[in-house]
């Protein structure tokens, strides 16, 4: 299940925020607290930290984007989503493939 990261309430009144630059990109690794993205309001300028550990799955709102507080700017998912290896239908080669079929199969010479 992905974690959103939304458009935090960032002062009394502050309602929207631009985002200014992106500091990650899809498929990056993140760590709880890590900056993930600079933002910026008519009040202040800041940066949104990750709420959770993990990998950055969609990014959902462009730079320059002007959002709403509450707005999803990405989604984190697990780690060990990302760390598993992917099925590519081809079998990794055993050593033993390496040695010639003759050479296995030959009775021993006497």
């Amino acid at each position: 299940m992905a974690t959103p990261v939304t458009m935090p309430q960032l002062g009394e009144s502050v309602v929207e925020g631009t985002l200014a630059r992106w500091l990650v990109a899809e498929g990056d690794t993140v760590q709880e607290d890590q900056a993930l993205v600079e933002v910026t309001t008519d009040k202040i300028d800041t940066e949104i930290p990750s709420p959770a550990a993990g990998v950055i799955g969609r990014i959902l709102v462009s730079e320059g984007q002007t959002v709403a507080i509450g707005t999803v700017l990405c989604e984190i998912g697990a780690a060990a989503a990302a760390t598993r290896p992917q099925a590519s239908g081809a079998a990794v080669p055993r050593a033993e493939a390496a040695v010639p079929q003759a050479a296995r199969s030959a009775p021993p010479v006497s």
